[in-house]
C-alpha cells in the first residue's frame, strides 16, 4: 500500500518534488512496525509535499490512505498521527465527505485499542454527518461500528438493533466505486451473527454467518469467508450438529490455510479440538490439538487476539480430563503472549490517547477563540452603538455579559480535559510501569506476575469508570439517557451482589436535574459511590436502603444499614468518610454519621437545592 501510495503521487508534482517523493518511496520498503525517528522526518518532508500540490482533496485522500495503512499493520498510534494531519486541514464543525472518514476512522482506531467508550462518541459524530449527507454507506458504516463496540460491552440487545439498522441501510443493489473502505455487507451479517451467537439463539446466528458467507465469497473476500465458516460450525456444534459443524470448521480453516490467514486457521484447529471434545473423543481432541499447537510455533506474525483465543480453548480442553501440565503450560505462554500485547498497547494507547485529546483540545481552542473574536467585535459594536444611541447601552451589555459566559464555559472546559488528560497520563505511566515489572518476573515469580495483572486490570478499571463518571457528569440531565438511579443501582448491583447485601433505592430524579453545575452533579454522584463503597467493606450488612429526596428547599441523601456498626466516639474516620464530609462541604451542607455496635449504621448528607 505504501509503495502505490508513493508512486501515485508522482503524477501530480515537479521535478523537484518528484525527487522527495522517491525519498519517501525508499522508506515505504521499511516495514511499518520499524520506523525510526529519521523515517517519521521523511514522511513529514512527504507530506509537506502533499501540501504543496495542486489539489488539496489528493493530499488529504493520501493521508486518509496511509492512515489506513498503517492500521492494517496494527500501528494504531501512527495512524492516529496521520489522522491529525488531516483534523488540522478540515473545518471538523461542518459536516462533510472528509469529515465523515475522519471521525469514523478515528473510532476504528479507539476500537482496536478497546476505549469503547470514546469510541462511541466519534462513532455517533460520524453518524450524525452521515444522516445530513443522506449517504446510504455511511449510515451502514456508522451503525455497523455502534453495532460492534456495544456487543463488545456485552449489550447485545443494543447492538442487535444497531447492526440490523445498518443492513438496513446498506445499498445492496449499487456497487460502491467511490468512497474508501467501509464496512461491506458480510461484516454486517458476520457480527450480526455473532451477537445472536452470544445470545444463545444459533439458529439465528446460523442464518446470518451463512449469508455472511455467501457475499464474502462473492466479493472475493476468502479471510471473511473463512471466519465466517468457522463461526458456523462453532454454533452447529453448541446445536450438537457435530458432522455439519466439523465440515464447516475444516472447510474454512483450509480456505485461511490457503489464503495465508494464519490466525484464522489456528482459530479453526481450536474449535476442532473443542468439537471432538464434546463428542467425548479424548484421542481425537488431543491429536488436534497437538496439530493446532505444532501450526502455531510455525507461523509468524500471528495475531494475538487469534493466538489467545485458541490457547483459551486448550485450557478449557486439558481442564476438562485435569490435565494439569498441559494447563499450566499453556497457561505460562497465554501471560507471556499477554504481558507482550500489553507492552506494545501501552505504548500505542499512550500515543493515540495523547494524540486524541489534543484534537479535542484543539475543538475546545477553537471555541475559545470564536468567542474571544465575537467578544473583540461586540466591544467595537458597543462603541460605535455608544457614539449613536445611548439606549442601547444596557442590551449591548448583556450581550457582553453572554459571551463573557460562553468564554468561561469554554476555559472551564478545557481546563477539565486538561485535568482528565493529566489523570490518564499518570495511570497510564503506572500501567507501563507494572507491565514492564511483570514480564521481568514471569519466569521467576509467576505469582508476583499474576498479582501484577491484577492491579494492571483494577487500576484499568478504576481508570475507565473515573473517565465514565467525569464524562457522565459533564453532560446536561437532558443529554443522556442513563440517568443517575440507573447509574447508581448498576454500580449497587455489581458491588453489593458479592457481598450478599440487598439494597432498596429510592431515588428522585427531579431533584437531582435541578443541579446543572458539573462540579455539583459530580460530587453527589461521588458521594453515594463512596457510602455503597463503604457500605460494601466494612458494614457486614445484608440489607440495606438508599433515599435521595427532597425535603422543603433542601436535598438530603441517607444511606442506612443492618451490620455491625461501630463505636463513632472512638473509631476514626477513613478516607471515605473524609472525602464524603469534603464534597458536602463543597455543596454548602452537612454531613452526618450516626452508628452504634450491633445496630448498623446510618449516613446523612443534606444541602440545599439551588
Amino acid at each position: 500500500v505504501r509503495i502505490d501510495f508513493a508512486i501515485s503521487l508522482t503524477c501530480h508534482c515537479n521535478m523537484a518534488g518528484r525527487l522527495l517523493l522517491w525519498i519517501g518511496f525508499m522508506l515505504a520498503l521499511f516495514p511499518l512496525w520499524g520506523q525510526t525517528e529519521n523515517e517519521k522526518r521523511a514522511y513529514g518532508l512527504l507530506a509537506s509535499t502533499m501540501d504543496n500540490g495542486t489539489n488539496p482533496t489528493d493530499s488529504v485522500l493520501q493521508f486518509f490512505k496511509l492512515a489506513d495503512s498503517y492500521m492494517d499493520a496494527d500501528r494504531y498510534d501512527s495512524a492516529e498521527l496521520w489522522l491529525s494531519k488531516v483534523g488540522d486541514r478540515l473545518e471538523l464543525k461542518k459536516p462533510g465527505i472528509f469529515n465523515f472518514y475522519y471521525h469514523s476512522r478515528q473510532a476504528e482506531v479507539f476500537y482496536y485499542n478497546n476505549l469503547l467508550q470514546i469510541g462511541q462518541q466519534q462513532t455517533n459524530r460520524a453518524l450524525q454527518i452521515a444522516l445530513q449527507l443522506k449517504d446510504s454507506f455511511f449510515i451502514s458504516d456508522s451503525y455497523n461500528f455502534l453495532g460492534l463496540f456495544s456487543l463488545n460491552l456485552e449489550k447485545y440487545r443494543e447492538a442487535e438493533n444497531y447492526l440490523i439498522s445498518g443492513l438496513r441501510y446498506f445499498p445492496v443493489n449499487k456497487k460502491d466505486t467511490t468512497h474508501l473502505p467501509l464496512s461491506e455487507i458480510y461484516h454486517l451479517h458476520g457480527n450480526i451473527g455473532e451477537t445472536y451467537a452470544k445470545l444463545g439463539n444459533y439458529q439465528k446466528a446460523l442464518l446470518h454467518f451463512d449469508s455472511s458467507i455467501k457475499q464474502a465469497k462473492w466479493q472475493n473476500a476468502p479471510r471473511a469467508q473463512a471466519l465466517g465458516l468457522i463461526s458456523a460450525g462453532e454454533a452447529l456444534i453448541e446445536l450438537k450438529n457435530y458432522d455439519s459443524a466439523l465440515t464447516c470448521i475444516k472447510q474454512g480453516r483450509q480456505l485461511a490455510i490457503d489464503n495465508r490467514d494464519n490466525d484464522v486457521a489456528l482459530l479453526g484447529f481450536g474449535n476442532i479440538v473443542n468439537l471432538y471434545a464434546q463428542k467425548g473423543n479424548r484421542e481425537e481432541a488431543y491429536q488436534w490439538a497437538r496439530a493446532g499447537l505444532g501450526f502455531q510455533q510455525q507461523q509468524k506474525g500471528l495475531n494475538p487476539y487469534y493466538s489467545l483465543l485458541f490457547m483459551r480453548k486448550l485450557v478449557n480442553f486439558y481442564s476438562r480430563y485435569n490435565d494439569y501440565e498441559n494447563v499450566s503450560a499453556i497457561q505460562k505462554a497465554i501471560i507471556s503472549v499477554e504481558a507482550d500485547v500489553r507492552k506494545r498497547n501501552n505504548f500505542q494507547l499512550e500515543s493515540v490517547l495523547s494524540t486524541g485529546l489534543n484534537n479535542e483540545n484543539k475543538l475546545l481552542q477553537l471555541e475559545v477563540e470564536e468567542a474571544r473574536q465575537k467578544q473583540s467585535q461586540n466591544n467595537l459594536r458597543i462603541l460605535f452603538l455608544l457614539v449613536i444611541i445611548a439606549l442601547l447601552i444596557l442590551g449591548s451589555f448583556y450581550y457582553r455579559n453572554s459571551l463573557k459566559q460562553k468564554l468561561a464555559l469554554a476555559n472551564m472546559r478545557e481546563k477539565i480535559s486538561r485535568n482528565l488528560h493529566d489523570d490518564i497520563g499518570a495511570s497510564i505511566s503506572s500501567l507501563h510501569i507494572y507491565s514492564t515489572i511483570a514480564q521481568s518476573t514471569i519466569t521467576e515469580n509467576p505469582a508476583k506476575t499474576t498479582d501484577l495483572l491484577h492491579r494492571i486490570s483494577d487500576q484499568s478499571k478504576q481508570l475507565m469508570e473515573n473517565m465514565n463518571d467525569m464524562v457522565w457528569s459533564m453532560k446536561g440531565s437532558d443529554k443522556d439517557n442513563m440517568t443517575l438511579g440507573t447509574r447508581i443501582k448498576n454500580y449497587g448491583s455489581e458491588l453489593l451482589t458479592v457481598q450478599n447485601i440487598q439494597c432498596k433505592y429510592t431515588i428522585d430524579e427531579e431533584v437531582f436535574r435541578a443541579f446543572k453545575n458539573f462540579e455539583s452533579r459530580k460530587n453527589i454522584l461521588l458521594i453515594i459511590k463512596e457510602g455503597m463503597n463503604n457500605l460494601a467493606k466494612y458494614s457486614g450488612a445484608t440489607h440495606a436502603a438508599l433515599v435521595l429526596e427532597q425535603i422543603g428547599n433542601r436535598v438530603n441523601i441517607k444511606i442506612t444499614d443492618n451490620g455491625t456498626g461501630f463505636d463513632t466516639s472512638l473509631k476514626p474516620r477513613g478516607n471515605g468518610l473524609k472525602n464524603m464530609e469534603a464534597r458536602t462541604r463543597e455543596l454548602n451542607g452537612h454531613f452526618q454519621v450516626s452508628s452504634v455496635p450491633g445496630n448498623g449504621t446510618v449516613v446523612s448528607v443534606d444541602f440545599p437545592i439551588p
